[in-house]
């Protein structure tokens, strides 16, 4: 039996996870300090500890860390995030937290390997090996294509990925992923981690576009103290939250050339240098990047470092759209109408032909993003007897597949090659008729990232019928 020791005020919402971990077969102790903890038991002797950070004190977190812990936070933030984890947390939780989602941790902390052998790996194939005892995340991730692996897909172009996937994730290979928004290419980089003998180190995902771009370099790379206005204490970056586990960079090429030439020192010298610091630190990371933009277009155009470009572009695996997966459509719609069903507390619904045409007729620009929201759209509109199709809510977001054929409409004809021609397309064809939000999230990307493609593409807010 597992022992857990919990930590945290009397008032604190991780209380009433004593009672649940009690349910599942954990023997549980909780103590309402760090104090009473240390008075009456031997911290080591626990085989996990939850905390509460609520009302403790730098030094009595940063103690307790020698432990195996998994961190809760009222007021959870990126950046204390980056440094508990930086310190030895297991996981970094906001409160409140379900159930269900503590126990999974918990488990998963439980679970993992103490130490890894070079020596317990035993395979059938060359293109299956992996030196190294493997956790129960990366147990699934061999199963890739399964509900289970989180990467679902049975089509020829997702098997040949899979099989890329296996032979790449064992190296420290540096991996760029590409493929549309909404496709899934942070599931690749975790499969790609999970897979790999750093999968008992943490894995960081950033995404570069969601991140103001002056305060990037400080949130990748650290800062010291007085660097910039508003820098009141040094701190760690992401890059040193990553260290000797895998750092997952998505949308690559909305990375700032001043951060791109930080992130190049990375990859050439293994060394990061703070924001307004002198001397250097050493990292030690595996670099998985991501885009859906043409990063040789933009260096080319000067707006992405061509020696970093080939740095990045050592290995690279690409995600086919959705509407290119055949069957694999309706078996990830499956997979997600059950998901949904069990998010709502509704009983399962049956999946009909009728809803699986419906689903099979629209060409998802948003990939598999837009069909989750769609699925959830349905789920909670329709009636408890069934699935109404319309319930997708897809009329006015249908785009038929690329052709050249003008529309019935005003609506400007598809003839474009890549990903930017499409976008541009899509907006002027539906921007009078939807939301900037719902445009964003129809092509699954957020409203900042959309302003920004419009300022790039000179795409006009309004479109003036000809007269």
């Amino acid at each position: 039996m597992h022992h857990i020791m919990i930590i945290c005020p009397e008032a604190s919402e991780l209380i009433y996870a004593e009672k649940w971990l009690s349910r599942n077969g954990f023997h549980v102790n909780v103590s309402h300090s760090v104090s009473q903890a240390n008075k009456y038991y031997e911290l080591s002797d626990f085989d996990l500890i939850l905390l509460d950070t609520s009302s403790l004190e730098p030094l009595e977190i940063d103690n307790t860390l020698k432990h195996p812990c998994i961190v809760f936070d009222d007021k959870a933030s990126l950046s204390t995030a980056v440094n508990l984890m930086a310190k030895g947390a297991l996981y970094y939780l906001s409160l409140p937290s379900t159930a269900d989602q503590i126990l999974n941790h918990v488990i998963d902390a439980l679970e993992r390997p103490k130490t890894l052998s070079l020596n317990s790996a035993q395979s059938q194939n060359k293109e299956d090996v992996i030196l190294f005892p493997l956790s129960p995340e990366a147990e699934e991730s061999r199963k890739l294509g399964s509900p289970e692996s989180g990467i679902i897909g049975q089509s020829p172009k997702m098997q040949s990925l899979f099989k890329d996937i296996r032979k790449v994730a064992p190296t420290d290979v540096t991996v760029l992923v590409r493929g549309e928004s909404g496709t899934g290419k942070e599931l690749v980089a975790k499969a790609l981690h999970n897979l790999s003998s750093r999968h008992a180190e943490p894995l960081i995902s950033v995404n570069c576009a969601a991140i103001p771009e002056n305060l990037i370099e400080s949130e990748l790379f650290g800062h010291e103290k007085g660097a910039f206005t508003g820098a009141a204490s040094a701190r760690d970056g992401l890059v040193i939250a990553a260290d000797n586990g895998t750092l997952f960079l998505d949308e690559i090429g909305e990375l700032p050339l001043e951060a791109q030439a930080r992130l190049l020192r990375v990859l050439q010298e293994g060394e990061i240098r703070r924001v307004g610091a002198v001397q250097s630190t050493k990292v030690n990371i595996r670099l998985v990047t991501a885009t859906h933009r043409n990063l040789k277009e933009m260096v080319r155009k000067g707006q992405f470092r061509e020696d970093l470009y080939y740095r990045l572009y050592v290995m690279e695996l690409i995600l086919p759209p959705l509407r290119d997966r055949g069957d694999d459509l309706s078996l990830i719609a499956k997979t997600l109408l059950r998901a949904t069903c069990e998010k709502y507390s509704t009983h399962q619904y049956e999946y009909s032909k009728a809803f699986d045409k419906a689903i099979r007729s629209h060409s998802w620009p948003g990939n598999v993003r837009e069909l989750e929201n769609a699925i959830e759209r349905a789920v909670i509109l329709s009636p408890n007897s069934h699935l109404e199709p319309q319930n997708l809510k897809l009329e006015s977001l249908t785009e038929s597949k690329p052709s050249n054929e003008t529309t019935g409409d005003n609506s400007p004809s598809f003839s474009g090659t890549t990903l930017d021609d499409y976008l541009k397309h899509f907006v002027l064809s539906h921007q009078q008729e939807l939301t900037e939000t719902e445009i964003a999230q129809s092509l699954g990307i957020s409203r900042k990232s959309l302003w920004e493609r419009r300022q790039k593409l000179g795409i006009p807010k309004k479109v003036t019928a000809d007269k």
